[in-house]
C-alpha cells in the first residue's frame, strides 16, 4: 500500500506547485448590519472554510474560486463570486500610483512669485454670496469664517413633510348557527282524565303535552292572549289552526368603518424624525336579536418623535361602547330560553303586553322575550376607556434603556332591569352595577451588550410597577366594594448568543421577585432558564434549519382585581331554579391569600428548509401551585388558594410556504395539532368535589386526580355487572348520588389554513377539526321535560316499550311501558318523571366538530396615477360546522363563561356571516 502512495507522490508535488501559482482571489469592502464598513467583520469562504477579517475601511482580501459563496455577519450576508484576481495584482491596485513632482517651497515660491489675492475670499467686501451662484446653495445652512482662510460649512438639512394612511369599510351579514330542534305540533295544554287537552295561557301551563294542533281551531273570539282567539275542536268545516313560528332570531347587518392617517417629517437618508398617527374607527356589532346591538367609537393618536438622540412616544387611546344590553345578567340567555319553551299555539310576536299593561306571556312562569327586552333606555350599557402612554428611549452604542408609563381610566355602567311580573322577579328588580378602574404601570428596563456579532451576550433589568385601584358599586345592595393593589416585578436576565453560520447557540438565564401588598408571601426566587441549538445547511444542504429548544419558567401572580367573580353564583341554585339568577355579590377582598405559582418546562424542536418547508414540536407541563378559586360561605362571595394542578400537553405544526402551482399561482398550506390535559393533583381539605361552574344539581368539579371541570350529575343505577336497574313500573332507576358523567377536554385539536396566491387575488380557508371531549346537554333535557323538544313530540305516541336492563329482583326487564299514557299524570311521562334535567348521564353528547372558521377571496388593485392600492374583500364565516351533538355549537360556553365549557344550558348559537370589506390606501 505505502509503494502505491509513493508513486503517487511526483503527481500529487506537480498538483500542489500548480495550485499554489494558480490561486485567485477576491477583494472588497464588507458593510457591517448597518450597512457601514467595519474593522474585524469575519468572511469566511462556505466552499472552503477559511475565512479572512476585514480592516479598518472595511477591505478584505480572501481566497476563492468563481461561483464560491462568500458569507459574513453571521450568514445574514451571502454573496457569490464572480471575478477573481492573482494576489499580486490587488495587492498593486491597492496602492495608488504618483508620478515624480519637483519640490516645492513656499519660501521659495514667495521670493519668485506675485502675491496673488483671491478674488472668492469671504474677507474682500467687493464679492457676495448669491443663492444663484450654484444649484445647490439651499443645502448650505451657514457659513463661519474659523481662521485665515478656512470656512467652516453647516449643512441645510432637507426635511420632507409626508402625508399617508387608509380607509376601510366593511359590512357583515349574520345569522344565528345551529340551534335544538323543537316539535311544532302539539299545543300547550295536558292530560286530563284521558284525554289531552288544550290549557291557555291563563291557566299558567307550562307544558306541551297538549292536544295536536292540527285538530284544534281558534273561534276568533275576543281574549287577551290572542287576536285570533282561543282554541277549541276543529268541527263544521273550519279550517284547522297552525303553529306560530316564535323564533327570536333574525338577519341582521353590522358595519364597521376606521380611518388611519399618518403625517411624518424625514430628513437627508429618509430618517423619520416625527411622526404623528390618527385612528378613528366606528363599529356596530349587531346580534342576531333584531333588537340588541352594540356601538362602539374609538380614537387612537400616536406620537414618535427624535429629540437630542431621544426616541419619545406618546400614545392617546379612547374607547367608547354603549348597547342595548349586555349578558352579564345572561339576559340573552333567558329570552333564548323562552323563546324555545313558547308552545305553538302562542305568538310572542303579538307583544309583550297585554292591553291592562301586564305581562303578556305563555305562562306566568314563563316569560315573553318581547317582554323581556323591552325598555325605556336607548343603551343600558356604557362605558368609557381612556389610556394615556408616554416612553423615552435612548440607544449608545452597547447600552440601552427605556422607561415607560401607561395611566388608564375605564369606566362601565351596566344596567340590568327586569320588570314587575318577570319569572324569578315578580316585584321586578333594577340594578345598576358601575365600575370604575384606575390603572397605572410603570416599566424601567436597560439592557447592556458586548462581544462580537458571532459571540454576544447582553445583561437585561426590568423593573415593572403596577398601581391597580378598582371599585364596584351595586345600587340594588346600596354597597360599595373598593379594591386596591400595588405590585412590583424586578426581572433580572443574562441572554448569550453565539453564531458561526453553520452553527448557533443561545441560552437565556435570570431570576424575577414579585412583591405585592394583597399577596400574604412575597416571592424572591423565581428562576428562568431557556437556550436553543441551531444547525444552519445540515448535510451540506444549503437552507436548511434545524433548532432544538427547552426551557424552564417560574412565575407568580394573583386573580386580577378588575375581574368579577358574580357570576359564580348560578352554583348556588338548581338549574329549574335558574330564573332566580342575577348576579350582585362580588369578591370581598383580593387579600390574604398566596400567590398563585406558575413551574413550566417546554422542550421542542423546528426543522426549516429554504424558510419554505417548516415542521416543528413541543411539549410543555405547566404545574400551578395554590390555585384561586371563588367559594360561597356564609353567604358572602370569597376567594381561596384551594388546588393544585397540571395542565401539560403537545403541540405540532407544519407549513409549507409559497408552493408554485403554476405561472403567477402559489400556495400555502399550514397545519397544526394541539392535545392537552388539566389534572387536579391535590385539593385543600374540605373542598373535594367543589363546584366551580353550573348549577347545584349539574356542573363542573374540582375534584382530586380527575379532570379540571369534569362534569358532575346523576346518573342510572346499574348493577355490579354493569346492567341498568328497572323499576317496577318498567322505566330505568335514576340514583340520588352524583358522580363524574362528562370530560370536557378534547382528544385533539387540528387546525388548517390554505392561502392561494394567483395574481392579485388572494383566497384564504381556515378551518378545524376537534375530535373528542364531551358536554351534558341541558337544554336538550329541558326541552324534553317540557314537551317541547322534537324527541319528546317525535316518540310520545311509543307503546308497550321495554327498557333494556335487569329488574330490582334481578331479572331480565319484561315490563312495557308508554312514553306518554294520558291516563297518567303528566309527571309519570317519559321525559318528566325524572325531573326538570332529567337523568344528567343521559344527556352527555360527544362535543366533536368540524367547521369552516373563515373563507375570504381578496383582490387589490392599483388606482390612479399614483398607484395607490385598493383592496376588496369578500368573506364568510362558520358557513359550515358538522357537530356531533344536538342543539347549539359546542364551543359555546354556559351563559357565555369561560369556566362553563362542557355545560349547555340554553347556550347562545355561534354566528355564521358573511360580508365585504373595502380598503384603500392613499
Amino acid at each position: 500500500m505505502m509503494k502505491k502512495i509513493y508513486l503517487f507522490l511526483p503527481f500529487l508535488a506537480t498538483q500542489f506547485l500548480f495550485a499554489q501559482s494558480s490561486q485567485q482571489y477576491y477583494s472588497g469592502i464588507f458593510l457591517a448590519k448597518d450597512k457601514k464598513p467595519k474593522a474585524f467583520l469575519k468572511v469566511f469562504n462556505k466552499n472552503t472554510g477559511v475565512y479572512e477579517e476585514t480592516d479598518e475601511e472595511g477591505f478584505a482580501i480572501i481566497q476563492a474560486q468563481k461561483y464560491d459563496t462568500l458569507v459574513w455577519n453571521n450568514g445574514k450576508n451571502t454573496q457569490v463570486v464572480y471575478g477573481v484576481q492573482e494576489l499580486k495584482y490587488i495587492l498593486e491596485n491597492r496602492v495608488p500610483l504618483k508620478s515624480v513632482e519637483a519640490l516645492k517651497s513656499k519660501d521659495y515660491d514667495s521670493l519668485i512669485t506675485k502675491p496673488k489675492s483671491d478674488e472668492y475670499s469671504i474677507s474682500k467686501p467687493d464679492y457676495y454670496l448669491s443663492k444663484n451662484l450654484d444649484s445647490y446653495f439651499d443645502k448650505i445652512r451657514k457659513l463661519k469664517q474659523k481662521n485665515g482662510d478656512t470656512i467652516k460649512i453647516k449643512k441645510q438639512e432637507q426635511n420632507k413633510l409626508i402625508i399617508n394612511g387608509s380607509f376601510n369599510t366593511s359590512f357583515e351579514v349574520r345569522n344565528r348557527n345551529s340551534i335544538p330542534q323543537t316539535q311544532n305540533r302539539y299545543v300547550q295544554g295536558r292530560s286530563q282524565s284521558g284525554n289531552l287537552i288544550w290549557r291557555g295561557p291563563e291557566t299558567n301551563e307550562i307544558f306541551s303535552y297538549g292536544p295536536d294542533i292540527s285538530t284544534l281551531a281558534y273561534n276568533f273570539q275576543p281574549y287577551d292572549y290572542d287576536v285570533n282567539g282561543q282554541l277549541i275542536p276543529v268541527s263544521g268545516g273550519v279550517n284547522a289552526a297552525r303553529p306560530y313560528d316564535n323564533s327570536l332570531f333574525s338577519t341582521t347587518v353590522g358595519f364597521h368603518n376606521q380611518l388611519q392617517i399618518n403625517t411624518f417629517i424625514k430628513g437627508d437618508g429618509y430618517n423619520e424624525k416625527v411622526r404623528l398617527s390618527m385612528d378613528l374607527g366606528q363599529h356596530k356589532n349587531q346580534t342576531y336579536f333584531i333588537s340588541q346591538y352594540d356601538i362602539n367609537n374609538t380614537f387612537k393618536a400616536k406620537l414618535n418623535a427624535y429629540v437630542l438622540k431621544f426616541k419619545i412616544q406618546a400614545l392617546f387611546d379612547l374607547d367608547e361602547t354603549k348597547a342595548t344590553n349586555t349578558n352579564r345578567a345572561a339576559l340573552f340567555n333567558r329570552a333564548y330560553q323562552e323563546s324555545l319553551l313558547t308552545p305553538v299555539s302562542f305568538s310572542n310576536q303579538q307583544g309583550g303586553f297585554l292591553t291592562n299593561g301586564q305581562k303578556r306571556s305563555y305562562s306566568q312562569l314563563g316569560d315573553n322575550p318581547e317582554f323581556l327586552f323591552a325598555q325605556n333606555n336607548r343603551y343600558n350599557f356604557l362605558s368609557n376607556q381612556k389610556k394615556y402612554s408616554f416612553n423615552i428611549s435612548r440607544k449608545f452604542d452597547d447600552f440601552n434603556f427605556s422607561v415607560s408609563q401607561t395611566y388608564e381610566n375605564d369606566k362601565f355602567s351596566n344596567s340590568d332591569i327586569y320588570k314587575p311580573t318577570t319569572n324569578g322577579f315578580l316585584g321586578g328588580l333594577i340594578n345598576e352595577r358601575l365600575q370604575n378602574n384606575d390603572l397605572y404601570n410603570a416599566n424601567v428596563s436597560a439592557n447592556y451588550s458586548f462581544g462580537d456579532y458571532d459571540f454576544r451576550s447582553t445583561f437585561n433589568l426590568n423593573f415593572i410597577l403596577n398601581e391597580r385601584k378598582s371599585d364596584v358599586f351595586h345600587s340594588s345592595q346600596n354597597q360599595k366594594y373598593l379594591y386596591q393593589r400595588s405590585s412590583q416585578d424586578y426581572i433580572f436576565n443574562y441572554d448569550l448568543k453565539f453564531d458561526d453560520g453553520d452553527f448557533e447557540f443561545g441560552a437565556n438565564i435570570g431570576n424575577s421577585f414579585y412583591v405585592s401588598n394583597t399577596s400574604l408571601n412575597n416571592k424572591f426566587w423565581l428562576p428562568k432558564a431557556n437556550g436553543f441549538v441551531q444547525f444552519n445547511d445540515i448535510f451540506d444542504w444549503r437552507g436548511t434549519r434545524l433548532k432544538l429548544f427547552g426551557a424552564y419558567t417560574h412565575q407568580s401572580s394573583e386573580p386580577d382585581i378588575t375581574n368579577s367573580f358574580s357570576s359564580y353564583s348560578t352554583t348556588q341554585f338548581l338549574a329549574q331554579n335558574a330564573s332566580q339568577y342575577f348576579p350582585i355579590r362580588e369578591v370581598e377582598s383580593f387579600k390574604n391569600f398566596s400567590t398563585v405559582d406558575i413551574a413550566e418546562t417546554k422542550a421542542g424542536f423546528n426543522f426549516n428548509i429554504y424558510s419554505r418547508f417548516n415542521f416543528g414540536g413541543e411539549y410543555f407541563s405547566r404545574k400551578i401551585i395554590n390555585d384561586i378559586f371563588p367559594v360561597f360561605e356564609n353567604n358572602r362571595l370569597l376567594l381561596k388558594n384551594l388546588a393544585d394542578h397540571t395542565y401539560s400537553g403537545v403541540e405540532l405544526n407544519a407549513s409549507y410556504e409559497n408552493f408554485r402551482i403554476a405561472e403567477d399561482f402559489t400556495m400555502t398550506n399550514r397545519a397544526s395539532f394541539y392535545k392537552y390535559r388539566d389534572v387536579v393533583d391535590k385539593v385543600a381539605s374540605g373542598y373535594n368535589n367543589l363546584a366551580v361552574a353550573g348549577f347545584q344539581d349539574v356542573y363542573k368539579t374540582l375534584t382530586e386526580g380527575e379532570i379540571l371541570g369534569a362534569v358532575v350529575g346523576n346518573y342510572y343505577e346499574t348493577n355490579a355487572a354493569g346492567q341498568t336497574l328497572i323499576d317496577d313500573f318498567g322505566f330505568p332507576v335514576a340514583s340520588n348520588t352524583k358522580k363524574i358523567i362528562a370530560d370536557p377536554t378534547p382528544d385533539f385539536v387540528m387546525k388548517f389554513t390554505h392561502t392561494f396566491n394567483y395574481k392579485m387575488f388572494t383566497l384564504d380557508i381556515n378551518w378545524e377539526w376537534k375530535k373528542g371531549g364531551q358536554l351534558w346537554n341541558g337544554t336538550q333535557a329541558v326541552l324534553d321535560y317540557y314537551g317541547r323538544s322534537k324527541t319528546s313530540g317525535d316518540d310520545r305516541n311509543l307503546k308497550n316499550y321495554v327498557f333494556s336492563g335487569v329488574n330490582l329482583n334481578g331479572t331480565v326487564n319484561q315490563i312495557p311501558v308508554d312514553f306518554y299514557d294520558p291516563n297518567l299524570t303528566v309527571f309519570e311521562n317519559r321525559w318528566t318523571r325524572y325531573g326538570y334535567t332529567g337523568v344528567a348521564e343521559n344527556y352527555v353528547q360527544n362535543a366533536d366538530y368540524v367547521r369552516i372558521n373563515s373563507v375570504s377571496l381578496g383582490a387589490k388593485f392599483d388606482v390612479g396615477s399614483f398607484r395607490r392600492s385598493l383592496g376588496v374583500s369578500l368573506f364568510v364565516n362558520n358557513i359550515m360546522l358538522w357537530q356531533a351533538n344536538s342543539g347549539a355549537d359546542p364551543s359555546q360556553n354556559f351563559y357565555d363563561l369561560d369556566s362553563g365549557r362542557g355545560l349547555d344550558f340554553f347556550n347562545l348559537p355561534s354566528y355564521k356571516s358573511f360580508g365585504c370589506m373595502v380598503s384603500f390606501q392613499f
